[in-house]
C-alpha cells in the first residue's frame, strides 16, 4: 500500500513545489512563502525516501540500513514546524510571528535531533522497507523512537487543525478560508495514522501486533497529507489564476485600444513615446504587456490632449442628441460622444480649424472618476468601442466652422 500511495503523494508535493517555486524569487523576503515552499519540498522528500526502490538505494549507497526512516520522518517533523511558521506569519504581527517562528523551528530541530540519537541506538540489522514498524515494534529503543515521533506528529497535526480553523474564520479571502479548511480536514484524517502508530507502541508492550491495520495507517497518512498539500496550494493557485486572468485582460485591453490609438496617431504621430534611448538592459521590461499597455494609455491621453483645443461644443451637442435618440445614457453616452469628439477633433486639427472661445468645450467623459489604473483604461476602452477600425469621420456629425 505504501509503494502505491507514496508516488501519488510525491507527485502532488512536486507539482505544488513547482507552482510555488515561480514566486520564490519575488517573495524571498516573505518568511511565510519560503516556509510554505519548504513544506512542499520536505513533504516530497519524505515520500521519496520512503519508496522501496529509494530506500534500497540509500541503504546501498550510504552503507547504513533503514536510514530512510529518520530521513523521511525528520522531513515530516520539519514540515510540521514549517506549517506552524506559515500560520504564525499569516495570523500574527511580524514581531510576534518572528518570535513564535523561532520557537517552532527550535522545537522541530530538537525533535529531529532526538530521533537521530534514538535511531543510532536502535542499530537496525536488517533492511525493512515494507514492514519496518512491525518488525521493530518489540525493540525498546524503537518504542522510544516511535513514541517521540508519533507524539510530535500527533501534536503537530492537532495544533495545525486548531490553528487552521481559527485562522479560516478570521480570513477575508475566500480562497484562504477554503484552503485552510481543506488543510484542517487533511490534518484530521492523518490522525488515523497516529492512532495506528500509537497502537503499535502499546501492542509491542503486550507482545501483540496491529499488522491488519497497517494499510489503514498508510491510507490515512497519505490521503491526509495529500489533502493538506492541496489545501495549502489553493490560495497560491487562486492568486496565479487571477494573475493569468489579469494578464489576459491586459492583452485584450492593449488590442482594444488599437482603434483609438491609430485614430490619434494618424493625426498626431508625435504621441508615440520613443524607446531608443532606453538602457539596453531595460529593453526587455519594455516588451512586457504591462509596460506596453501603460505606454499605449499614456500615448492615447497625450493624443486627446493634442486635439482638445479643437473640440467644438456644437459637435458635442449634435452627438449627444444622436446617441440619446439611440437610447444611450450615462457613461455609455459619454463614451460614444467622446468618440465622436475625437474623430471631429482629428479632422479639425488636420484642417487647422479651431472653434471660437465661446464654442470650445471638453470631452464628454472628462468628469468620469478613475481612481485605479484599470479604471482609466476601462474609460478609454469604452471610447474605443465606439470608433471604427480605421480613422474615419462619424457620418452623423456636421462640420461647424468658427
Amino acid at each position: 500500500m505504501k509503494d502505491l500511495l507514496h508516488p501519488v503523494s510525491l507527485a502532488v508535493a512536486t507539482l505544488g513545489f513547482l507552482c510555488l517555486l515561480r514566486d520564490i524569487p519575488t517573495r524571498r523576503r516573505d518568511p511565510a512563502s519560503v516556509a510554505l515552499a519548504a513544506v512542499f519540498l520536505l513533504s516530497g522528500l519524505s515520500f521519496l525516501f520512503s519508496i522501496t526502490p529509494m530506500w534500497q538505494y540509500l541503504d546501498r549507497v550510504l552503507g547504513t540500513v533503514n536510514l530512510s526512516v529518520p530521513l523521511a520522518q525528520g522531513c515530516v517533523v520539519a514540515l510540521l514546524a514549517c506549517q506552524q511558521v506559515v500560520l504564525t506569519y499569516w495570523g500574527s504581527p511580524p514581531e510576534t510571528a518572528r518570535r513564535r517562528a523561532r520557537l517552532w523551528l527550535g522545537i522541530g530541530t530538537a525533535v529531529v535531533a532526538g530521533l537521530l540519537v534514538l535511531f543510532v541506538l536502535l542499530t537496525p540489522s536488517a533492511p525493512r522497507p515494507i514492514d519496518f514498524t512491525l518488525y521493530y515494534a518489540h525493540d525498546g529503543w524503537y518504542a522510544a523512537y516511535l513514541t517521540l515521533y508519533i507524539t510530535a506528529y500527533t501534536l503537530g497535526e492537532l495544533f495545525l487543525t486548531r490553528a487552521c480553523w481559527r485562522l479560516a474564520r478570521r480570513s477575508t479571502r475566500a480562497s484562504v478560508r477554503f484552503g485552510l479548511r481543506v488543510v484542517a480536514l487533511g490534518a484530521t484524517i492523518t490522525l488515523g495514522y497516529s492512532a495506528v502508530r500509537i497502537g503499535n507502541v502499546i501492542a509491542g508492550a503486550f507482545d501483540t501486533s496491529l499488522a491488519r491495520w497497517e494499510n489503514f495507517a498508510w491510507i490515512c497518512g497519505d490521503v491526509g497529507a495529500m489533502l493538506t498539500l492541496i489545501g495549502w496550494l489553493v490560495p497560491t493557485v487562486s492568486d496565479q489564476v487571477q494573475r493569468i486572468r489579469y494578464r489576459i485582460k491586459q492583452h485584450r485591453s492593449y488590442r482594444g485600444l488599437s482603434s483609438l490609438w491609430l485614430a490619434l496617431y494618424s493625426e498626431a504621430p508625435e504621441i508615440a513615446l520613443p524607446i531608443d534611448r532606453v538602457d539596453p538592459a531595460q529593453r526587455r521590461r519594455f516588451r512586457s504587456i504591462a509596460i506596453k499597455l501603460y505606454r499605449r494609455t499614456v500615448e492615447v491621453r497625450d493624443g486627446r490632449f493634442a486635439i482638445r483645443q479643437y473640440l467644438d461644443a456644437k459637435v458635442r451637442e449634435s452627438s449627444e442628441a444622436h446617441h440619446r435618440a439611440r437610447g444611450l445614457h450615462g457613461e455609455d453616452l459619454d463614451a460614444a460622444v467622446t468618440g465622436d469628439q475625437i474623430l471631429a477633433g482629428i479632422a479639425a486639427r488636420a484642417q487647422g480649424i479651431q472653434p471660437g472661445p465661446d464654442l470650445l468645450t471638453d470631452f464628454a467623459d472628462a468628469h468620469r472618476q478613475t481612481s485605479r489604473p484599470m479604471d482609466d483604461i476601462e474609460a478609454l476602452l469604452a471610447v474605443a468601442r465606439h470608433l471604427p477600425r480605421e480613422p474615419a469621420r462619424a457620418p452623423h456629425l456636421e462640420r461647424v466652422s468658427p
